[in-house]
């Protein structure tokens, strides 16, 4: 029963991660801006969290899923022709993705580069204090 269960989650997962690629919205970063007409099962099994291999001709549960990915590949490439708008929404969508990736980074980077700031001024205060401390004792001992 349970190997069943997980088979149907499996390809639960891997509809859900073909919806996303179709829909332009994929949770990983390769697969932004993704060319439909290179759709493949290893790309939705990889999309969906699993290995590369993971939907396979030889299992029955997976062949109306990869059925489906390949009537959107072969529906994808027919309209291949008159697709450069989709194309160029394909590759705005993808500047805008790594536009947002750039400034969270920045972000981060800025916010580590304060801390190491502020780390370094504290540690001069503190090599300052001690050398002083060090300073008074050597008078206080003459």
């Amino acid at each position: 029963m349970k190997s069943g269960e997980g088979i149907s989650k499996g390809v639960g997962a891997c509809q859900e991660a073909l919806q996303r690629l179709l829909d332009g919205k994929p949770f990983m970063p390769e697969h932004v801006g993704l060319d439909l007409s290179k759709l493949t099962a290893s790309i939705v099994s990889h999309e969906a969290g699993f290995d590369r291999g993971y939907l396979k001709k030889s299992r029955k549960t997976h062949l109306p899923l990869l059925a489906k990915i390949e009537a959107c590949r072969a529906e994808a490439d027919k309209g291949c022709g008159s697709s450069s708008g989709k194309s160029i929404k394909r590759l705005a969508d993808k500047v805008l993705f790594l536009e947002k990736e750039l400034a969270m980074v920045s972000s981060q980077r800025d916010r580590a580069l304060t801390q190491n700031l502020q780390l370094w001024a504290r540690v001069r205060e503190l090599e300052l204090a001690e050398r002083q401390n060090k300073s008074r004792r050597v008078r206080l001992h003459h």
